[in-house]
């Protein structure tokens, strides 16, 4: 069986044979330990696919997030002008929404208008032949980090408590920026899966989040779901209050962030749905050895009433750049050091 025929069994229901794992995110990771600059991409997307592919090939992953890092690329398309910075994914150099209006405006995304959006998705093309074997699960913002994105900082905060209006309407357009990059990947038949990460909206009071952010959230993945692709959630911060929510967006798999009592989670969840994470990415993952970084994942796995069934090991959020290659090959190792793991 292969990794990618391994989590299709997973997010069906069914029992592993071993268990499942994958490094979250990794993109700016993987460009730092392969010498590939972000803003490159559009030069030459067969050269960052070869590369990309022949380095995720040495790792035990089942699923690689393509355009991990990439995330604000469609905005280029409404106009956006993306800044690069070493130190962080390209976001963009200046607000676009000002204004319910603005966001109205653009009432439909295309592509087309996006070089380096073209350029991710001829990249995923040839990485998707070059790794038959692996899940691939491609990369996007949430509709409110999305808003974040979009908007000034200090005007969406204003917003959040005032104007649910203009809210809504940035996170549709959200919506429909992030769609505009899976539907030709889906029509190709490219990817198995889209994550939307979407942790911003943990900074917003319960009630926005469930009466406005999470439709959205739930929208977008109703349209993947039409299409057959498997629909993941990934959410970070502050998530304690929003967790018994997040079923309701009508996600197949929902990887969360640390903070969280996990093996409560995954009895909460997994009735409904597969649940993954959530060792501890900085303080374990970036800054434990291997054998503390094994411990680790033997605590977040024995907390798990059954870790062969509706669950997947991942990092707790997107791997930091500067994580050692050591230490990321050891995660995927310790899956496999089943004596201490559970099994019904």
């Amino acid at each position: 069986m292969t990794r990618r025929e391994s989590i299709q069994r997973v997010l069906s229901g069914e029992r592993s044979e071993r268990l499942p794992r994958a490094l979250f995110g990794a993109g700016r990771w993987s460009y730092r330990q392969t010498g590939l600059r972000i803003e490159d991409l559009d030069k030459d997307p067969g050269r960052f696919a070869g590369t990309l592919a022949g380095f995720f090939k040495e790792l035990d992953t089942d699923i690689v997030f393509p355009g991990s890092g990439l995330n604000t690329f469609p905005a280029e398309a409404i106009g956006g002008e993306l800044a690069f910075n070493e130190e962080q994914a390209p976001l963009l150099a200046h607000p676009l929404i000002h204004k319910t209006d603005d966001a109205r405006f653009f009432g439909q995304v295309d592509i087309a208008g996006s070089p380096r959006s073209l350029a991710l998705v001829e990249m995923i093309a040839r990485l998707r032949s070059r790794l038959p074997d692996r899940f691939l699960c491609v990369t996007s913002w949430g509709p409110f980090t999305w808003a974040m994105i979009l908007c000034d900082w200090r005007l969406l905060q204003e917003k959040t408590g005032t104007d649910k209006a203009f809210i809504r309407e940035v996170c549709e357009l959200g919506v429909r920026l992030s769609f505009a990059l899976v539907k030709p990947l889906v029509e190709k038949g490219l990817i198995d899966g889209v994550v939307i990460s979407d942790g911003a909206a943990t900074l917003v009071p319960l009630d926005l989040y469930q009466e406005v952010i999470l439709p959205c959230e739930r929208k977008l993945f109703d349209l993947v779901k039409q299409r057959g692709v498997a629909r993941f959630l990934h959410q970070c911060g502050k998530i304690e209050s929003q967790l018994g929510l997040y079923p309701d967006t009508g996600a197949d798999c929902i990887s969360l962030d640390t903070g969280i009592k996990f093996g409560e989670a995954y009895e909460l969840y997994h009735k409904r749905t597969v649940i993954a994470g959530n060792v501890d990415v900085i303080n374990t993952i970036l800054g434990k050895d291997p054998a503390g970084i094994c411990d680790a994942v033997s605590e977040c796995v024995a907390g798990i009433s059954d870790p062969f069934r509706k669950f997947i090991l991942m990092p707790s959020c997107d791997l930091p750049p500067d994580t050692p290659l050591n230490n990321a090959k050891a995660f995927l190792a310790c899956a496999d050091r089943a004596h201490f793991f559970r099994r019904a």
